[in-house]
């Protein structure tokens, strides 16, 4: 499905990235993992074009996760530093990375897909800031896809369960006939059969979360 295609995934080396990259490459694609601090535009803008290098990227797939975003906390006792640590930087992070995404397009199009976990769609008891923080990014991936499409980007959400969403990759979720993969969807969307979708959001959950 991705022969010849050259994907970057941030967060690739552990958890539900390395799920990704590992099932992107085994269905062709040429994957380069981006991991590491992004804490400005610059530091996204320097990692990716080092990962890309004379490459021509094709995708760009967001999964990294701060695994700090993850740790339960009462929405009462949430204070403004747990709040943009926990929230408003991963806003920014995956802002960052968008930008990063559309300079290693470099004119040519290419395709964008950020991993939003199924909070962002019912609200995560625990978790109100990483789940507004996801919602956020559903918003900016929708925004993105609008403001790009013109010139050949499309950028779409997997929403997988949160429980797969994990860093140290000792979670687990499974769907109804046992299986977990989210790979296969994220080849979809970068794949060239899927140039006219853009701007969505794929459930990618067993069917736990049906939304309209």
């Amino acid at each position: 499905m991705l022969k010849g295609r050259v994907v970057l995934v941030t967060g690739g080396s552990a958890g539900i990235g390395r799920d990704i990259a590992l099932g992107l490459g085994g269905m062709g694609a040429a994957v380069t993992v981006v991991d590491g601090p992004i804490e400005s535009h610059s530091d996204a803008e320097r990692a990716f074009a080092d990962a890309a290098g004379s490459a021509r990227v094709d995708g760009v797939v967001h999964a990294l996760v701060d695994p700090d975003a993850l740790a339960p906390v009462a929405l009462a006792d949430t204070d403004e530093a747990a709040w943009d640590r926990r929230c408003e930087s991963a806003l920014r992070t995956a802002l960052w990375c968008a930008q990063a995404a559309y300079g290693v397009f470099a004119g040519r199009g290419g395709r964008l897909v950020f991993v939003t976990p199924t909070i962002g769609l019912t609200g995560g008891a625990g978790l109100a800031p990483y789940a507004t923080a996801v919602e956020g990014m559903r918003s900016l991936a929708k925004s993105a896809a609008r403001q790009w499409g013109s010139h050949g980007v499309t950028v779409n959400c997997v929403a997988p369960p949160v429980a797969l969403v994990d860093p140290a990759g000792t979670a687990a979720s499974t769907g109804p006939d046992g299986r977990a993969d989210v790979a296969p969807v994220v080849a979809m969307l970068l794949a060239g059969p899927t140039h006219f979708v853009t701007g969505q959001t794929l459930a990618v959950d067993g069917g736990h979360v049906m939304a309209p």
